[in-house]
């Protein structure tokens, strides 16, 4: 009797799918191998800050749950598999939470009070690179001197570096800051990029941190700054810096992909 209850047991334990992508939709596992390609570009493109770094989305078809990176990895370590899922009360749900991986509170915090306060962004980028930082660091915060960031004038907002954002209350208070908008500095922190998708918020960050190396650039040169007229940098922002332009067709996320499939193609694991 106890022979066969062992037999019977084993036999159930090797029916089970061993790995998540058997046990979750398709739906899921595409978003999880999109957001770790995301990882794995902006790994490959800005100088990120160890595993401190984050890239939330939202699980298609439940507006309540995201997916984030581990605390444990590096964003150019960030596969399909290990990336975490979270709700927008910050915590740990479904298969996610019998993983031996876990987010940090700065990144559960932070991206469920964004989710949570704005239901029209389905994903976030935050990081800290140094050009960013610099710029966060910089009272007029970002100029208008390339079309880069010209496609945020006068569309950001700011995060005074006053209370701990790595706090549920914190949190709470830097999504408040956004408001509207979808791109914010963070005094003396960095950069926090959202999007109506992953694509969006994967392109913009990317257009933002162009901008903030080269207004450092710039700056150090010591020169005389050429700044645009500002009905220029208004139309600038009205054409190039749309909301629900970019995703997954979109021809820089095409071929983003491309390089990630040719150099990390492991990120789909």
């Amino acid at each position: 009797m106890v022979a066969r209850a062992k037999q019977k047991h084993i036999a159930t334990r090797a029916a089970r799918p061993r790995t998540l992508r058997a046990r979750i939709g398709e739906a899921e596992w595409q978003a999880r191998c999109e957001l770790a390609a995301a990882h794995r570009l902006v790994a490959h493109f800005v100088s990120v800050d160890l595993t401190y770094n984050h890239i939330s989305l939202r699980v298609p078809g439940e507006p309540e749950h995201f997916l984030v990176k581990a605390d444990n990895v590096f964003m150019a370590q960030v596969t399909a598999s290990n990336l975490v899922k979270y709700d927008l009360e910050g915590r740990q749900v479904g298969l996610s939470s019998l993983m031996p991986f876990k987010a940090s509170p700065a990144a559960y915090n932070l991206h469920a009070a964004v989710l949570r306060a704005r239901p029209d962004i389905h994903s976030a980028v935050h990081t800290h690179s140094p050009a960013n930082l610099a710029v966060s660091a910089q009272q007029h915060g970002l100029l208008p001197l390339t079309q880069q960031a010209m496609r945020f004038y006068e569309r950001i907002a700011r995060y005074p570096n006053e209370v701990d954002d790595t706090t549920r209350e914190g949190a709470d208070q830097l999504a408040a800051a956004l408001g509207k908008h979808w791109v914010m500095l963070l005094e003396n922190h960095g950069a926090l990029v959202c999007g109506t998708t992953l694509p969006e918020a994967y392109i913009y960050h990317h257009f933002f941190e162009l901008a903030c190396r080269a207004q450092i650039g710039a700056l150090a040169g010591g020169g005389k700054l050429i700044i645009p007229d500002a009905a220029v940098c208004a139309a600038r922002a009205a054409k190039f810096g749309r909301m629900g332009v970019y995703n997954s067709g979109s021809r820089d996320w095409v071929a983003s992909m491309a390089l990630v499939e040719t150099l990390y193609p492991d990120y789909k694991t």
